[in-house]
């Protein structure tokens, strides 16, 4: 798969919309949140969504085995929780702060007619397809490039090489266990990536950005 396939996901859905369209949806009430901090609750219906201004979260599924599967990362400019809002379902996941974060509130009635006042269905719909082919994305393919366009996506992201992030996270976002994505890590090296038990540290993007073309390893 080429690089740019591997490490161009989804456009944040600031950057597909207006900008005032964008600047309404950030004008509602804000609100903070401390990292690990639960946004948005699995099974709960959707009564708000939320505008993602500053921080990074984690979308989690918990699955009836109990366990979690990590489906994405998301970084400010995104919309949280707008599908359970638009077809008037329960949330499919959790949303977790990976980082501090502040979203701003926007009522399920005030987000529906946001939409239908700015035609943005169309834009939504298509959002929503492009994430689903990230998170199938992230679990096909050998896992060294995988796990190094996760890390070039969270680069992407958050505007950070540092990321308060598990082994344990990793696996679950990658469909692999703990163990597998330790023995990669250790195959980067300490002075390409560098990792502990609750952090992550990117030192060497260009390495990454070539193993993706490399099918082989470098």
């Amino acid at each position: 798969m080429s690089e740019e396939k591997r490490i161009s996901p989804a456009r944040v859905l600031r950057e597909l919309v207006p900008a005032p369209a964008w600047e309404g949806l950030a004008g509602f009430p804000r609100r903070r949140h401390e990292a690990g901090a639960v946004l948005l609750h699995q099974g709960e219906p959707g009564s708000h969504a939320l505008a993602l201004i500053q921080g990074i979260v984690k979308v989690v599924r918990g699955d009836l085995d109990g366990r979690d599967r990590l489906l994405a990362f998301r970084g400010p400019g995104e919309v949280l929780g707008e599908m359970a809002v638009r077809d008037g379902g329960v949330r499919l996941a959790h949303v977790r702060a990976v980082s501090k974060c502040e979203v701003s509130v926007i009522p399920a009635s005030a987000f529906r007619g946001f939409v239908k006042q700015h035609g943005l269905a169309d834009q939504l719909f298509l959002h929503a397809v492009s994430r689903l082919r990230e998170q199938t994305q992230a679990c096909e393919g050998e896992i060294d490039q995988r796990l190094a366009a996760t890390l070039l996506r969270l680069i992407e992201i958050s505007g950070s090489c540092a990321f308060s992030l598990t082994r344990e996270e990793l696996a679950q976002h990658l469909g692999v266990g703990r163990n597998s994505v330790t023995r990669v890590l250790e195959r980067f090296g300490p002075h390409r990536v560098r990792f502990g038990r609750t952090h992550i540290e990117v030192l060497d993007k260009t390495y990454l950005r070539r193993l993706l073309n490399h099918s082989d390893g470098i």
